[in-house]
């Protein structure tokens, strides 16, 4: 007898819950901005939202227990002279908050426990550096008081928050606008697509591009992020003829994805979350209301469609809840903050189903704590070390000592710290990285730009010829159908 086998997976069967009405965040003016950010961010303490305003960038910040709905004067923070494009919190800081704007700068600010009694206009430090508007903005996951931006100038800075100092820019390699960028898992290694439609891979502190490739060939916005320890990256985007898809990239080679895959032909950008305890990779689409959840595998075809989450509103954009505040003993394994279009912001949980009420250690294997792994300072003189991790069993949570963590191998070229090690990207990867290795071990700066200055000359020559190639074939084919139709 012939039968049908499914591919067993103990995530097959998550679902998501909304919260009620009641536990929402309602009235809130969510901004309306083109912009793709996550307009939204999250943590134990507080949640925020990038607001609609007149005259500046505001957001609003609220505890996470205050729910209901607001007055529209409720205080909020409002430094910027312009919108707000994206905020985020400090990992290891609760109270603190980044945001960046249209105005080209970037604002740290700190929040009282009890939330904001009035409106906040002055910052804890404002960090000044892009020549045009700011896009996003992304904390170090392992080091304190670093963080990454990037802004229309296609530049990426890195800055110390504490002294305000610039300590390392990228800059000279994309030749348009930066769409988003993501740490990799200890933080050695930048990842980022851009308006070119490539892929790449920066070491950041040594100012070295490690990889390049062709990413997805829509017009649309491309989206990366990495998949924790496994260093592998995973990418949204769009195809030539406006499907959306998603792909997993071997980092060690980005000539070609490991798969891609079209989801479907909607307009929304999609916006990929990971989780590391799971492996499991959620796709929440702008406009969108639904999520789809996929599982990431070490073998072909590496990721498997789960299921997905059907909401009731579509979404102007999500953020999520730090792994280490999730409801254990209910089997939740991740918490978004859904953007209504009618101006609520929805919680959703998304749980593993389970008869037994014990706690089921199989699905929660060490997450991210939340303390720092090293110093802002260590990680600039070129150590790496990964994230400090919590362990979680029935009694409650326990860190895991400096040293005893999961074995990774990190990406990026720097020191070997605790719990570090060599790169992993070949050194056969035909990138501008690798012949700046090969060049800087000669010690030859003459031929350094001369090689850099060929590859670029070389690059732009080819997509030329790319250019004029796609143009003539365009032409025959009108050619060939204009004498079709007069034959007939």
């Amino acid at each position: 007898m012939a039968g049908k086998f499914v591919r067993v997976s103990k995530f097959r069967h998550v679902f998501g819950t909304p919260y009620k009405k009641e536990s929402c965040y309602d009235n809130i003016r969510i901004t309306k901005s083109p912009w793709e950010s996550n307009m939204c961010a999250v943590n134990g303490k507080f949640l925020a939202v990038v607001l609609e305003s007149q005259g500046g960038g505001a957001f609003l910040v609220v505890p996470l227990s205050k729910v209901g709905r607001f007055d529209l004067n409720i205080p909020k923070v409002a430094g910027h002279k312009n919108l707000v494009m994206d905020i985020a919190w400090n990992p290891f800081d609760d109270n603190e908050i980044a945001s960046c704007s249209e105005d080209c700068t970037i604002k740290i600010w700190t929040i009282p426990d009890e939330g904001l009694n009035d409106t906040l206009v002055d910052c804890k430090r404002e960090l000044v550096g892009h020549s045009r508007k700011c896009g996003h903005i992304l904390w170090h996951p392992c080091a304190t008081n670093i963080l990454a931006s990037n802004g229309f100038d296609n530049k990426i800075i890195i800055w110390n928050t504490a002294s305000g100092e610039q300590l390392f820019t990228i800059d000279g390699f994309h030749e348009d606008t930066i769409y988003s960028m993501c740490w990799s898992y200890d933080g050695g290694v930048i990842a980022t697509t851009c308006k070119d439609k490539k892929l790449r891979l920066f070491d950041v502190r040594a100012g070295e591009l490690l990889g390049e490739g062709e990413c997805h060939q829509g017009t649309k916005p491309a989206r990366v992020i990495f998949c924790g320890s496994t260093n592998k990256l995973f990418t949204t985007g769009f195809s030539r003829q406006s499907d959306r898809q998603y792909a997993l990239w071997d980092p060690s080679d980005l000539s070609k994805p490991l798969t891609i895959e079209n989801v479907d032909t909607s307009s929304g950008v999609q916006f990929p979350f990971y989780d590391e305890g799971t492996k499991m990779v959620y796709l929440a689409g702008k406009g969108d209301t639904v999520i789809r959840y996929f599982e990431i595998v070490d073998e072909a075809p590496y990721v498997f469609f789960l299921s997905m989450y059907q909401g009731n509103g579509p979404q102007r954009g999500v953020g999520i809840m730090p792994k280490k505040e999730m409801r254990f003993m209910e089997c939740e394994v991740m918490r978004f903050f859904r953007l209504q279009v009618k101006g609520i912001v929805e919680p959703l949980s998304m749980t593993v189903p389970r008869k037994s009420d014990m706690f089921q250690d199989d699905i929660y294997p060490p997450c991210e704590s939340g303390i720092p792994a090293l110093t802002g300072e260590e990680w600039a003189s070129g150590i790496s070390r990964p994230p400090r991790l919590l362990m979680f069993t029935g009694e409650g949570a326990k860190d895991i000592p400096v040293g005893q963590e999961p074995p990774y191998t990190s990406l990026s070229s720097g020191k070997k710290g605790s719990g570090g090690s060599k790169p992993a990207l070949k050194a056969a990867a035909l990138s501008t990285g690798a012949l700046n290795k090969q060049s800087s071990s000669s010690n030859d700066g003459g031929a350094l730009d001369e090689a850099r200055r060929t590859i670029k000359e070389l690059t732009a020559e080819n997509d030329r010829f790319r250019e004029e190639n796609d143009r003539l074939q365009q032409k025959v084919q009108e050619l060939e159908e204009s004498a079709s139709y007069r034959k007939f």
